[in-house]
This record gives C-alpha cells, sequence and structure tokens, in this order.
C-alpha cells in the first residue's frame, strides 16, 4: 500500500500498468514511458477559443537498478501539464527535451542517494497524465514541487521509510529548499508525510493516505502553506487544499472520481479566495497498457478568476476532454 502513493510509482489507481522493457546492452536497462493525446474543451478561457487538440505527454524513460551499487533514471519527451483551471486549452507550451533524471547511489542495504533532476515526493500525482488516473491534473497540483536539481537521502525499513533532501527548487525570493518526510503502512493505510522548505520563503506540509474501501481504492491529499511573510499588509499568509480520490471499476472500465476544496484567502498561493472541483473520468482499458478515456470536470470559485469570451469575469469553468493513452 505504501508504494502506491509515492510520486515514483503513482500509476497506481487507475492508468493502466506499464510494462518494463529489456534493452539489450552491457548492462541491463529497462524501459518505460508513454503517451497520450487528445481533444479538450473548456469555458471562459478569455477569449473565443475553448477547444484544443494535443498531444498531451510523450515520455520515454530508461533506466538502471542499483544492484551493483550506482543506478540511474533518465526520461525525455514532452509534458503539457494540463490542470482542471486551464481546461487544456491555453495551457502551458510544451517543453521538449530531457525532463528529469538521477544516478542513485546505494552504499548499504536499505539506504539509497539519488541526485540530479529529481522528481518531487510531495504530493498525490505527477505531471504525465498518462501516470495520473485523470486527464487533468489537479489544481492542488499547482501550489506542489515538481521536478528540481538536488541531492536526497533515502532509508527503506521495510513497512516504513524515511527520506531528507537539499535541492534549488526555486519560487519567489527562495533560490533553494529542503525536505524531510516519512512514509509507511498502518494497517490496511498507506501514508506519506513531508515537509517542505522554500528557504526564507513558504513552508508547505504534505499529507497523503490511501486506503481500499470494500474493494475501491481511495486516497486523499492534503496541503497546507505558511508563507514567511504576507504578500502585502493586512493579507493572508497561508493557504490549505485537499483532493480526494476515488476510484471504482467494473471489469475494464474504471471511474476515477476526484474532489477538491482550495482556499487561500488573500495569500495568493492558489490563485482563488476559495474554490471547488470536481472530475469524473470513465476509463476503458483496452489491456494493461492501452486506455481510452472521456472526462468531465467542473470548477467554482468564490471569486471570479475566469473570463467569457467578450472578457467579463466569471467565476466558473466547465471542461470536456477524451483522451488515449499507451504506456510501456
Amino acid at each position: 500500500m505504501r508504494k502506491s502513493i509515492l510520486a515514483a510509482s503513482i500509476a497506481a489507481l487507475t492508468a493502466p500498468g506499464a510494462f518494463a522493457g529489456s534493452v539489450i546492452s552491457a548492462a541491463d536497462i529497462n524501459l518505460n514511458g508513454g503517451m497520450t493525446a487528445g481533444y479538450f474543451y473548456t469555458t471562459n478561457t478569455g477569449s473565443n477559443n475553448n477547444e484544443n487538440y494535443q498531444v498531451s505527454d510523450f515520455m520515454v524513460e530508461l533506466s538502471g537498478e542499483a544492484t551493483e551499487g550506482v543506478g540511474f533514471v533518465g526520461a525525455f519527451g514532452t509534458m503539457a501539464g494540463i490542470t482542471v483551471l486551464d481546461g487544456g486549452v491555453n495551457n502551458s507550451p510544451y517543453n521538449y527535451g530531457f525532463q528529469y533524471g538521477w544516478l542513485t547511489v546505494a552504499p548499504m542495504e536499505g539506504l539509497t542517494i539519488d541526485a540530479g533532476m529529481l522528481a518531487t515526493n510531495i504530493g498525490y500525482e505527477v505531471a504525465p497524465s498518462y501516470a495520473n488516473p485523470h486527464a487533468t491534473i489537479a489544481a492542488l497540483w499547482g501550489g506542489q514541487p515538481v521536478y528540481y536539481p538536488g541531492v536526497r537521502a533515502s532509508y527503506d525499513m521495510g513497512d516504513m521509510g524515511f527520506y531528507a533532501e537539499v535541492n534549488d527548487d526555486a519560487l519567489g525570493t527562495a533560490s533553494a529548499a529542503w525536505a524531510a518526510g516519512i512514509n509507511g503502512d498502518a494497517g490496511a493505510l498507506g501514508y506519506a508525510v513531508s515537509y517542505y522548505n522554500y528557504n526564507g520563503y513558504k513552508d508547505l506540509i504534505d499529507v497523503i493516505v490511501s486506503a481500499d474501501l470494500g474493494g475501491i481504492p481511495v486516497a486523499a491529499n492534503f496541503d497546507y502553506h505558511m508563507l514567511e511573510n504576507a504578500p502585502s499588509a493586512g493579507a493572508d499568509d497561508t493557504a490549505f487544499g485537499i483532493a480526494l480520490y476515488a476510484t471504482p471499476s467494473f471489469g475494464k472500465v474504471v471511474v476515477p472520481v476526484r474532489v477538491e476544496f482550495l482556499s487561500d484567502g488573500t495569500s495568493g498561493i492558489y490563485g482563488v479566495d476559495s474554490a471547488t472541483t470536481l472530475t469524473i473520468t470513465p476509463t476503458y482499458n483496452f489491456s494493461d497498457n492501452t486506455f481510452v478515456r472521456a472526462e468531465l470536470s467542473m470548477v467554482s470559485s468564490d471569486n471570479k478568476i475566469f473570463a467569457d469570451d467578450k472578457g467579463v469575469a466569471e467565476d466558473t469553468k466547465t471542461s470536456v476532454a477524451v483522451q488515449a493513452g499507451f504506456t510501456f
């Protein structure tokens, strides 16, 4: 259960399982990755552009286990980074090239040291959509770190693990950060708790829990942000967000559901006073590594963070997506 809530293996609940291929070389190398593409439609984009066809992700990941003392992970490709708040229209441009990777040194049993462009341990979701239950990433993800250069030490004790890291993740006035956390199993409950500090700018507490309730995988991701200084006199200096997940399945069909609530008052961390999101993504798995899915998502905000095609401020957004994916 514990490994299903770690960022490195978050392909967990609904994404079809990827089969690692073996590459013939001087050493045993694993090939992983995937590709997703589809159609995205969303309201209140601030223009008359409401739809988009795009490749959401194309990622090729090579890795080697640290069985001889040193291992590696390296990934090349592109990630569009589509979130429930942008709906796949006017989202961030493609970012081609090297995405993440690190060398792993295993000096003793249970201890690993990773150095390179690390994937964060913060958060339940990851950037590539083929490894997520939904076609769009949670709004909560916008307040979490993603990939950054750094060094991380991890110690695995079986049912419990610890990690600590220093990195160059820049945000606001911070040009570096450090983090520490614990993860494990408590009976049928999996958990991960992390503390992330952007030096002199912000602190973030991230909590993830997961379980299986009557055959339905469920999870929750809670974040609490604390700014060192409020953005202006009298403004709020804290924010929180929570995402709840449930994934009932019916044979080859899974129906992931995600509900979020975010509140940052006037801190500006999420860009909303408070907001709720709902995402439903019926998915049909042709096989263990091929799928198609449709998605309906809705965002409702207390303040008007969107705009219609005439520029009139709006407080809601409704999005629809149809996406296909292949993992390997």
